[in-house]
């Protein structure tokens, strides 16, 4: 490997400049960037910033252990991305990789059932690795049949996964990690229902949780819950629309500086606002808030997109004029129409007591592809069929709400060239005092810019990625990721098809590849 990269792009103004840290002059480093050689994109690398202690690596391989197991190789890098070591497991064959949590200085990974015989209860493994040492300790468990891992959490000694069941029961199930006993409850046996979302309460080790249940055939309630290890109910409120032309679609929960829980989420009209029939039910209106208070819903506020200042930035001009024009033209409010936008909702946080909550907007994306095919007779004829390209991310929408769920300001972010074959979080945020930084990695470059409340600093500016090779050029980027590590850096990710006719050979290679990135004001 040459000496350090440099990506280097200074912004003007307030916005952060993007760097790799680089080597004296004339001398020869470990660079920031690794690149391990890959068949396509397909292939399962994927990369976890763990903090300051370093960042892992790993992937199935095609080793095989036994007639049960395959191997997945670890490899483990510093901070100035050395390897410290490289180790392999066994796992078995039909599991793969799910979910991710960090408890002190030990990353826990989570592998789930993906085979196709789901009518016997699944293997589930658990694999904490002290990151240090390198050491793994593997708890192998099962999981009832029919049974969807949708959340997962741990606390102490004990894992805990939130399972949605095919038959409409949602059951928690409770491992503990030092002797590999579980244990489990049902929500509500007496009742179809399902997790909207689950948590946990280290001040009191109990479980949280959103749970949606079956009223009737036409109509599902929503409770907020809180449960002991035993599943017994300590806290149960009903979260309503009180209004009955609305539905919930989306939930997610944070304690307020005084204790109480802000559920935020996202709701939809249920008359179709847009004018579309048969709308998917992924797509939302706009967003809401609750605040839950001495076991009673307070404070039920709706915001729709269309009501959003920031909202022109994600949005065509013709879109909103001729929403506006309806509106107008039936002598309506403009909340009772809808853009009908697909959200992905990240993970509330708080800041200097406000909760900001960041929402990524999205649609699938498919082409078509045409072939042609003979009739009986011989006669050529085309067929055609829809291919699914991934997730399309267009923007993110910032929200920012006082502890009792009023909104205070709204900002965006918007997205170019990030597609996506998962419904993961693309958006990155960084506090910067009373500003925050948002940014995200695609197609070879970093898009970023500064916010301050509604206001920006400056336009999304973008800043390219440097390869390994001073000639080499980015032929195409897939499943880009970008996340906070550690201080003001931060790693980006993905597979890369790069070529380079300088080089004598090698001159066009496929890589996955993780970069360090610094951002600085």
């Amino acid at each position: 490997m040459r000496s350090l990269i440099i990506l280097v792009l200074s912004f003007i103004l307030a916005h952060p400049f993007i760097m790799a840290q680089k080597g004296s002059e004339g001398k020869d480093q470990e660079t920031a960037r690794i690149e391990i050689k890959a068949g396509n994109d397909q292939e399962s690398y994927r990369a976890i910033a763990c903090g300051s202690h370093g960042a892992l690596i790993f992937f199935k391989s095609v080793e095989i252990a036994d007639n049960q197991r395959v191997k997945w190789y670890f490899s483990f890098y510093d901070l100035n991305l050395k390897q410290l070591w490289i180790k392999s497991l066994p796992v078995l064959n039909d599991l793969d990789f799910r979910f991710k949590t960090f408890s002190g200085d030990t990353l826990i990974l989570v592998f789930v059932y993906k085979g196709k015989i789901k009518s016997e209860d699944q293997p589930l493994e658990i694999i904490r690795i002290a990151l240090n040492t390198g050491n793994f300790i593997p708890n192998l468990t099962r999981v009832p049949a029919n049974s969807e891992p949708v959340f997962f959490n741990t606390l102490g000694r004990n894992a805990f996964l939130a399972l949605n069941h095919k038959t409409g029961q949602a059951a928690v199930e409770i491992l503990d990690l030092k002797s590999n006993h579980s244990k489990g409850f049902l929500v509500d046996p007496q009742a179809q229902s399902a997790f909207s979302w689950f948590g946990t309460d280290s001040a009191t080790g109990n479980l949280k949780a959103v749970v949606s249940k079956a009223i009737s055939k036409k109509e599902t309630g929503h409770w907020y819950q809180v449960f002991d290890t035993t599943g017994k109910v300590l806290n149960s409120v009903s979260i309503s629309t009180i209004n009955g032309d609305r539905e919930f679609s989306g939930f997610k929960a944070i304690s307020n500086q005084k204790g109480e829980e802000l559920v935020i989420g996202t709701y939809r009209l249920k008359n179709g606002g847009s004018g579309q029939k048969n709308k998917p039910l992924n797509e939302s209106t706009g967003i809401f808030t609750s605040l839950l208070q001495q076991g009673n819903q307070k404070n039920l506020n709706f915001i729709n997109f269309l009501q959003l200042k920031s909202i022109n930035s994600l949005l065509s001009a013709k879109d909103l004029i001729d929403l506006k024009k309806k509106a107008l033209k039936k002598n309506k409010n403009i909340a009772e129409y809808s853009v009908d936008l697909n959200v992905l909702q990240d993970e509330p946080f708080e800041q200097d007591g406000r909760i900001i909550q960041v929402s990524e907007v999205y649609f699938p994306q498919y082409h078509v592809e045409n072939f042609t095919d003979f009739d009986f007779y011989g006669r050529p004829y085309t067929n055609s069929y829809s291919t699914f390209d991934g997730y399309r991310f267009t923007g993110a929408i910032i929200t920012a709400y006082d502890a009792m769920g009023m909104l205070l300001w709204d900002n965006s972010l918007e997205i170019n060239e990030l597609i996506s074959p998962e419904l993961s979080p693309k958006v990155v945020v960084k506090v910067m005092g009373d500003k925050l930084l948002l940014a995200y990695c695609a197609a070879g470059k970093i898009g970023s810019k500064i916010i301050h409340d509604s206001e920006t600093s400056g336009k999304l500016e973008f800043s390219m990625l440097e390869s390994k090779y001073p000639d080499d050029k980015l032929v195409s980027e897939t499943k880009s990721g970008l996340q906070s590590w550690y201080d003001d850096f931060y790693l980006c990710h993905g597979f890369q098809e790069i070529k380079n006719v300088a080089l004598q050979s090698n001159n066009r290679r496929f890589v996955f590849y993780l970069t360090k990135v610094k951002f600085e004001e």
